[in-house]
């Protein structure tokens, strides 16, 4: 295990009018718009089956996922779209959480290590209350989902956010503390472009015990003072024992590296270049990482040939 996807799974066709080239995402996840759900115009019998074709959708690319050799994969964390709205009995229920256990049967059989990252929206370190209790609110949410799946209650099955509001550290601290148990104990906490590099984050890892995903992108244009490979031995070493560290990787599109900031930060279709400290540690298999290109399994099959990394 070494080389992630995230949250989708795509294949290339051949369009039958234009006889163009397009993307499929075979994970057909479905979602609902607040405006509508406000307005009444989903019956409750429709959420509930669209959630559960969600779950369904999941297991199945995940079989997917297992027969290509891929052993991580990162879940979408729009799989209940409006949990926080709608009656919990509509997602917390025997025949969601069935179909969510056979998806972690499926992961379990074949060894795939299962993480999630919830939107920017979820800021634990935000000056408003309300803010934080939402994002506690879906942290807890997304910890039922991978107790449902029967995944273990560490950063193995890693919920992963971002440090959020910058320079509150201690209001991060406090948040994070306050967390139940099953969120708690699989939070991490990755580095970003502007508001918190790895060094800032040392101190919360320090202080609340959360691991520290590096991601080599971000730290190009965040990096604290420290180069990557003192970045990512620091972010290595707030990984309990016996789980090993995440990581990310992505990078800017050719051709845009004197863009502007915002070009410059954007996703690429495909991995053209692997810092020499991440290419070393994948392939002896001390890290896994979740490759960030548009391209999704196809930049990663791509990536896995083209620096002779194992799936």
């Amino acid at each position: 295990m070494a080389l992630g996807v995230c949250c989708h799974w795509i294949r290339h066709e051949v369009a039958p009018r234009s006889g163009k080239s397009q993307v499929i995402n075979e994970l057909d996840e479905r979602t609902l718009q607040l405006g509508r759900y406000e307005r009444g115009s989903y019956a409750e019998d429709s959420i509930r089956s669209l959630y559960l074709h969600n779950v369904r959708m999941l297991r199945d690319v995940l079989r997917k996922v297992a027969a290509s050799g891929v052993r991580l994969f990162r879940v979408s964390s729009a799989m209940f779209p409006l949990s926080d709205r709608v009656p919990r009995g509509l997602w917390d229920n025997e025949v969601v959480k069935r179909e969510l256990m056979l998806c972690g049967e499926v992961a379990r059989k074949h060894g795939i290590r299962l993480t999630t990252h919830p939107g920017q929206f979820c800021v634990l370190s935000s000056d408003s209350d309300s803010v934080v209790e939402k994002a506690v609110v879906e942290l807890e949410h997304h910890a039922w989902m991978f107790d449902s799946m029967g995944l273990p209650r560490s950063p193995y099955a890693a919920i992963n956010v971002h440090g959020g509001k910058s320079d509150r550290v201690s209001r991060l601290i406090d948040a994070i503390r306050s967390l139940p148990e099953a969120s708690r104990s699989r939070l991490t906490l990755e580095n970003d472009e502007t508001c918190y590099s790895l060094v800032d984050l040392l101190p919360v890892a320090l202080e609340t015990g959360v691991s520290l995903v590096w991601d080599s992108h971000h730290h190009v244009f965040n990096d604290g003072g420290l180069d990557g490979a003192e970045a990512a031995d620091a972010a290595d070493e707030t990984w309990p024992k016996g789980v090993k560290p995440l990581q990310h990787i992505s990078n800017t599109e050719p051709g845009m590296e004197g863009g502007s900031f915002t070009e410059r930060r954007k996703h690429s279709n495909m991995i053209h270049y692997v810092p020499e400290i991440q290419l070393e540690r994948l392939r002896r298999d001390a890290v896994d990482v979740e490759v960030e290109a548009k391209l999704k399994n196809l930049a990663v099959f791509d990536m896995s040939k083209k620096f002779s990394i194992p799936l």
